[in-house]
């Protein structure tokens, strides 16, 4: 599946969902606790590597090399699953039709395609899981994240430190639960 369409129907459920919301009219949910340290400071370190990365992505081959791979991924898909080109055609189409149900404000509709939406995603979400299972994609996927944290780290010097701090907190997290 290609990232436009995965972002897509995320976006589509997100657009969704404040309608349906609003639609349903439940009490305000209680204020969220405040977040941990820890789960602050990943989320810290989890932004600065995503700005790390889209710096390292800026580089041909290593942008080439992503499309490669996203390509081979959407094929290893539609081979796991036969239902997935009907699924991504779907998810497609669905886009028109939350647009015209949000120009005529038809919550009911809003909430049918959300609904929708989020089927599919987990659809979606299943075929990569067995996709990235397989052996030749595994090993693609594998090649490619060690080159471009080699390029993370070519860029910025803290790039190997930020990823070990992360697993740190990551394998203390479930100990804190």
């Amino acid at each position: 599946m290609s990232m436009t369409l995965r972002t897509s129907l995320f976006a589509l459920a997100l657009a969704a969902a404040p309608a349906a919301l609003a639609a349903q009219q439940t009490p305000a949910a209680p204020p969220a606790q405040p977040q941990a340290p820890a789960q602050t400071e990943m989320q810290q370190i989890q932004a600065r590597l995503q700005q790390i990365q889209a710096r390292a992505l800026q580089d041909a081959a290593l942008k080439a090399a992503q499309d490669s791979i996203g390509t081979e991924m959407t094929a290893t898909m539609e081979r796991v699953d036969p239902t997935y080109r009907a699924q991504a055609a779907r998810a497609e189409a669905l886009k028109a039709e939350v647009t015209a149900a949000q120009a005529a404000k038809d919550n009911a509709k809003l909430n049918q395609l959300a609904a929708e939406a989020t089927q599919l995603q987990q659809g979606f979400a299943s075929a990569r899981q067995r996709a990235m299972q397989d052996a030749a994609m595994a090993a693609r996927i594998r090649s490619f994240q060690e080159r471009i944290v080699a390029k993370m780290a070519e860029l910025e010097p803290e790039t190997q430190t930020l990823l070990a701090r992360l697993q740190e907190l990551r394998a203390a997290a479930p100990a804190q639960q």
